[in-house]
């Protein structure tokens, strides 16, 4: 049996439990250190735009004139998603 450790993708912390499946059958897991911002995490995402710190790539590859287009393209996330994650930061 192998043993998988855990850690939370915004703290680090391996104080996690489980917490239920997604509709596809993917585990979700729960930190449960009291600083942490992020309490819900998967280990795998099926889709790429759900993964954390691809807002800060999209935000990176627009400030180095890469088009919408091209950053969805490169990072195969939809185009609506890169559009979404710059207005969000126009706003900001």
């Amino acid at each position: 049996m192998v043993m998988v450790e855990v850690k939370c993708p915004v703290c680090g912390s391996t104080n996690v439990s489980k917490n239920g499946k997604t509709s596809k059958g993917t585990q979700k897991y729960l930190c449960t250190n009291k600083e942490c911002t992020d309490k819900s995490f998967l280990l795998d995402y099926t889709y790429n735009g759900c993964k954390p710190g691809i807002d800060q790539q999209i935000i990176e590859m627009a400030a180095n004139a890469s088009g919408i287009r091209d950053t969805a393209r490169v990072l195969k996330i939809s185009k609506q998603k890169v559009s979404d994650v710059l207005k969000k930061q126009k706003k900001q």
